[in-house]
């Protein structure tokens, strides 16, 4: 704007002072009638005069409330139709013209903004194929593309990402579990440290979950070769009048139940071999 503008000068508030005024004498007044408040003395006499003073107090501080709340509205009345003044003749005129020029900046920045992405991205397409990487696309890399952003620091980033991936590549192709490190590796972001950590505990995982397997397998083959050995036989000596008999068999069942078995022939005592 070519002209300045006396704000201060146009927009007054003339009463404020006047206001101001009256509220200091009442001010004033209140002050004179209350200075020997904190040296009054409440005693058994005196309580009822204490009270009704602190109730002229009370009373006349409601009515400067009340007046307080009239006053507050007759000045948000006429605030309301200025308001709505300022908003029509000022506020919105500025905003709709400083709309209108964004408006015009966001069309050249976004042409700039353009011109930017494909310069990077061509740049992108030509280190990728150096580096026989076609497998990564333009948005893997994060660049955070603005105009401030210098065009060397950007292709500094994706040239800096492409030579990392190749040498990564390479480990990777070294590796026994090239294949699920590679899959790992790709699905994370191209973070090698991460998929190999990810892929060596998923390892350690399987390893872990397969010795379960075994161990639970050599219990149950345990179990099963023990249930096959369990011969009963009765005692040879004859220990009672009862007729005693030899008898050999074999008992297939669990580990639990040969337990039963055993206590079963001690508590009965039955002799077995």
């Amino acid at each position: 704007m070519n002209k300045e503008i006396d704000i201060n000068e146009i927009i007054k508030i003339e009463q404020m002072p006047v206001v101001f005024e009256q509220l200091e004498k009442i001010g004033k007044f209140i002050e004179e009638t209350t200075k020997d408040i904190e040296t009054l003395e409440c005693t058994e006499e005196n309580k009822q005069e204490v009270k009704k003073r602190r109730t002229e107090i009370n009373n006349t501080l409601t009515l400067l409330e009340d007046k307080r709340k009239e006053i507050k509205n007759k000045l948000l009345e006429p605030y309301e139709i200025f308001n709505q003044k300022y908003e029509e003749e000022c506020k919105d005129k500025l905003q709709n013209a400083s709309n209108f020029l964004k408006q015009k900046i966001d069309i050249i920045e976004d042409y700039q903004k353009a011109e930017k992405y494909q310069e990077l991205l061509d740049f992108f397409f030509q280190y990728r194929e150096t580096y026989h990487l076609d497998f990564i696309e333009f948005q893997d890399l994060g660049l955070n593309i603005t105009l401030s952003a210098s065009m060397k620091s950007l292709k500094d980033q994706i040239k800096d990402f492409c030579e990392r991936v190749d040498k990564d590549i390479q480990l990777i192709q070294t590796d026994e579990n090239k294949d699920k490190l590679m899959l790992e590796y790709r699905r994370n972001g191209f973070d090698y440290q991460k998929a190999k950590l990810t892929l060596i505990e998923e390892q350690k995982q399987l390893e872990e979950l397969r010795q379960q397997i075994e161990e639970k397998q050599e219990v149950e083959k345990q179990e099963e070769q023990i249930a096959e050995k369990v011969e009963v036989i009765a005692p040879k000596e004859i220990i009672t009048d009862e007729e005693l008999l030899e008898v050999s068999f074999t008992i297939k069942t669990s580990k639990d139940k040969i337990k039963l078995l055993k206590q079963f022939m001690e508590s009965n005592g039955i002799e077995y071999e």
